[in-house]
């Protein structure tokens, strides 16, 4: 700071002996210069601790009784089971067997006699020779026979069976209570402040004005 100040005041001086022309115009104008000053400071940091107290005190703690009553019952158990029952039915059944099957049929007969020349001679009915005379052709038939014929049909059918089972049920019947003192520790965190001082340098900054000569060239 003292650097600063020495710095402007030779400026200042060096300004009021500088000759003066015609040309050029001079004014003073203030500007502000800024430096930082350290501030000692003392504070107060406090944090919140909690410390577990504890305590004895005699509570009276109860507790019920109880007993268990049984007694003999029947529950009636069921499964099913499949038993095979078979029925006789009948079905159609197709027999096969062969029979032999004949026909009449008719063809006609006739005289023949050569007919053309040379090379060309065939043989060619006579006209009023011709007869229908009848033939009979055999052949085997396969043949199939309907008949009904029984058989068993047999299926499994559910059946429930049941039987009474004896079961031992039980129940549990409270008695009276039984009481006793009992010493128990009840613990709670309490708050507690803890405070310390901090000792601290801060950085402040600080302004001052000071006067500044400017020039302009007249031309």
């Amino acid at each position: 700071m003292l650097f600063l100040l020495l710095t402007t005041a030779a400026l200042c001086s060096l300004a009021a002996g500088a000759p003066q022309y015609g040309s050029v115009q001079c004014r003073t104008e203030y500007t502000t210069l800024w430096d930082t000053e350290y501030k000692e400071t003392e504070t107060q940091v406090c944090t919140t601790e909690y410390e577990k107290v504890c305590k004895t005190e005699t509570e009276r703690l109860c507790h019920p009784t109880s007993r268990q009553e049984c007694s003999t019952v029947y529950e009636k158990q069921c499964k099913t089971v499949y038993k095979n029952v078979c029925v006789e039915q009948y079905k159609t059944e197709y027999e096969p067997y062969t029979e032999t099957e004949c026909s009449t049929e008719y063809k006609e007969d006739c005289e023949y006699q050569w007919e053309g020349y040379g090379n060309n001679k065939v043989w060619a009915p006579i006209a009023g020779t011709c007869m229908k005379n009848p033939y009979e052709t055999c052949k085997d038939v396969v043949k199939t026979k309907e008949k009904q014929v029984a058989h068993q049909v047999c299926n499994d059918v559910p059946e429930q069976k049941c039987v009474n089972v004896p079961k031992k049920k039980c129940v549990v019947v409270l008695g009276p209570e039984i009481c006793t003192n009992q010493p128990i520790q009840k613990c709670k965190e309490v708050p507690r402040k803890n405070c310390k001082a901090v000792h601290k340098k801060v950085p402040v900054r600080i302004s001052r004005k000071v006067p500044k000569k400017v020039c302009q060239d007249g031309h």
